[in-house]
């Protein structure tokens, strides 16, 4: 399992109030769209409630012990499982803040708990930042709150300066399909894991550093299916991304033990490819291997 999530970070790499869409793809809402700071170059969104409505969600949510939970749910009367629709995480590659888009019917007892636990007011913009410990939360209104570090929050309450990555980046958001689960976008080359700068691994920050754009959407209506794409500074980079994918996929086979065939199905349902400066992936996760994954990892198999 250790190799899988190893693997995993590298497919990432390739990594009113309510939303609305149009035939071509994504466009955030104005309620969140207000708040994504001019800075941002990574974007990632969640549609929450759609999520539960999936069976990957009921197999890994079946049996699981909500219990501090469901006291939180008592205290604030909030219950994240029925009143959060969709969370949106907006960085610019250093530091980042989650937008929450949902049900916020009883703020002052929020604010009250906030409270309790230690935080301070702290009045920005006409509004009031609940901060502890160098991180703050603020609700906007009934529909919309936010989460990050000083002063990274402080940025996204009151916006300013240069938007052009935001633009680009809600560009990009906007050619996604408008049916997935999850999605993601990236701008500007970063390298998704830290890695060396010099030696044999050193390469492989140029490579990634050279990505100029990297989209993905994570479907789970029928398990977990997961496509992405990068676009390189020049086909050299991308054939050498595609190659090392390909190498990792491969080196995962090898080190499958003897007495788990059922892992060589998973990477088989691995797929890289490339053309010019763009490698594409795609990993799909049927149910079936999700009940697999749960009980070698020791959890109890959940119900269809």
């Amino acid at each position: 399992m250790r190799r899988i999530l190893v693997l995993s970070c590298a497919l990432a790499a390739l990594t009113s109030c309510k939303s609305t869409l149009s035939e071509k793809g994504v466009v955030l809402s104005r309620s969140i769209e207000d708040f994504i700071p001019h800075d941002t170059v990574v974007l990632l969104g969640a549609r929450i409630a759609k999520i539960q409505t999936t069976p990957v969600y009921r197999k890994l949510s079946t049996g699981t012990n909500f219990r501090e939970l469901d006291e939180f749910v008592k205290k604030t009367r909030l219950d994240p499982r029925k009143d959060i629709d969709e969370v949106v995480f907006a960085s610019n590659g250093k530091d980042g803040v989650l937008i929450v888009r949902g049900r916020f019917e009883d703020i002052p007892s929020l604010e009250a708990l906030l409270e309790k636990e230690g935080a301070k007011r702290m009045p920005t913009a006409g509004r009031v930042i609940f901060e502890k410990d160098g991180a703050g939360v603020v609700f906007i209104d009934k529909s919309i709150a936010l989460a990050a570090k000083l002063p990274y929050l402080q940025s996204a309450v009151k916006p300013g300066g240069d938007d052009n990555n935001k633009r680009n980046v809600l560009h990009e958001v906007a050619g996604l399909p408008q049916d997935k689960h999850v999605w993601g976008v990236a701008i500007g080359g970063f390298a998704p894991i830290p890695l060396p700068e010099t030696g044999n691994l050193a390469n492989l920050n140029r490579v990634f550093r050279s990505l100029e754009t990297v989209t993905l959407t994570l479907d789970m209506q029928k398990g977990i299916n997961l496509d992405a794409m990068g676009q390189c500074g020049d086909e050299k980079d991308a054939k050498q991304l595609h190659d090392m994918l390909r190498a990792l996929i491969g080196f995962g086979r090898l080190s499958t033990p003897s007495d788990k065939p059922e892992m060589l199905r998973f990477f088989d349902r691995i797929k890289v490819d490339h053309a010019k400066r763009k490698v594409e992936l795609n990993a799909d996760v049927p149910l079936d291997m999700i009940d697999y994954f749960l009980s070698i990892t020791g959890q109890k198999r959940p119900a269809a």
